[in-house]
């Protein structure tokens, strides 16, 4: 099971800003009994459940160490409720809680602010490259290196 990060986000592609609540489909298996809850700004984690080696046990994937100020940035993706785009959201964690969650375009910038990032990041990057899909799953060649060489420079 999993929860979701809920926040209103405008979607680059089109400009809707979506309702506060889990029609955006931003998933996350962080907490360890997860059951379909919406985790806003403020929700407060265990301090267990978003440790670097937890964190990496969520599905996500390492870009940067975290510093040892207890904040952590997650990359996450996330769908349009009106034009269905997939987009990607920012996700700031303070001291084991939610500071912010914000739409952001997945680009070089974006990549060098994160800690971590979504594994399913590699669908991602097999665009932005021309290594196969397959490969970037099965940990064949690494996805991050892959965005980091393959990601557009925001202007």
């Amino acid at each position: 099971m999993y929860d979701y990060f809920v926040a209103a986000l405008r979607c680059p592609e089109c400009g809707h800003v979506s309702p506060a609540d889990s029609s955006t489909n931003l998933q996350t298996h962080l907490r360890d009994d997860a059951d379909g809850r919406e985790l806003p700004v403020g929700f407060e984690f265990d301090r267990y459940e978003v440790r670097a080696e937890d964190v990496t046990s969520s599905g996500y994937l390492p870009v940067a160490p975290p510093p040892a100020d207890g904040t952590a940035t997650l990359l996450e993706t996330w769908e349009c409720p009106a034009c269905r785009a997939a987009n990607w959201a920012a996700i700031e964690l303070v001291d084991g809680a939610i500071a912010a969650i914000e739409a952001v375009v997945l680009d070089r910038l974006a990549l060098a602010r994160a800690h971590f990032i979504s594994d399913q990041c590699t669908v991602r990057a097999a665009q932005v490259s021309d290594v196969p899909l397959a490969e970037l799953e099965a940990g064949r060649v690494d996805p991050v290196a892959t965005l980091r060489a393959g990601l557009p420079t925001p202007p």
